[in-house]
């Protein structure tokens, strides 16, 4: 069963290349069949083409986004998707919220913002990088469906908010920073965490480990 992304508003953030914490940008959100980003008071930095002081609406991506969702019409395509659990039909808004968007040369990330409610929220774990040789190689061993959990990790000394997601005591990698007060908040109830899929080492250590986060988000 592929994705299915539930959610029509995107958290833009940007990592401080000095001090790699996060910096709330704006949303792009999906509004009556139109794409809308709007700037959060203070937000730190003007994204390109998109000038701070108004709301921006367009019928198409705004380039700044688009240039992170894949062309169709390139050969790869449908294996950059399956890498995400996605269908070759998804549209970009899917794609952006399953993959981040991330990609080299800048540190901008979008995340969804899912509405109170029943969730449904995958993402791709964070910080492979930071896991031992040992660690990596048991991410070859989970199956999708497979349950994990979340570990606190208080003594991080980037964010003692931080979550670590685990199997069996095993570090697999991190909940990305901008989604860390919504998973909380989803952890504070009846919750499951799963594999969705493990992607081959080729896949980027940003795309290794995609999971899947269910339960109900406090209004």
């Amino acid at each position: 069963m592929l994705t299915t992304v539930r959610t029509d508003r995107l958290l833009v953030t940007r990592q401080d290349p000095k001090t790699r914490r996060y910096q709330a940008l704006g949303e792009l959100t999906l509004r009556d069949g139109q794409y809308v980003f709007t700037y959060y008071d203070g937000a730190p930095v003007e994204l390109p083409g998109l000038r701070r002081g108004r709301e921006h609406m367009s019928e198409t991506l705004f380039p700044v986004f688009g240039e992170r969702v894949m062309s169709s019409h390139r050969r790869d395509h449908r294996r950059a998707m399956e890498q995400l659990d996605l269908g070759p039909d998804a549209e970009p808004f899917e794609v952006l919220a399953v993959s981040g968007g991330r990609r080299t040369g800048d540190t901008y990330e979008l995340t969804p913002l899912p509405e109170p409610g029943v969730v449904d929220l995958p993402f791709f774990v964070h910080g492979v990088r930071y896991l031992t040789d040992v660690e990596r190689a048991c991410l070859d061993q989970l199956t999708p469906g497979q349950r994990l959990r979340f570990e606190p990790e208080e003594s991080n000394p980037k964010n003692s908010r931080a979550l670590l997601v685990a199997s069996d005591g095993t570090r697999l990698g991190y909940v990305p920073d901008p989604l860390l007060e919504v998973v909380r908040r989803v952890m504070a109830g009846e919750h499951v965490l799963q594999v969705v899929r493990v992607n081959l080492p080729d896949a980027g250590l940003h795309q290794r480990l995609l999971v899947r986060l269910t339960g109900t988000l406090p209004g």
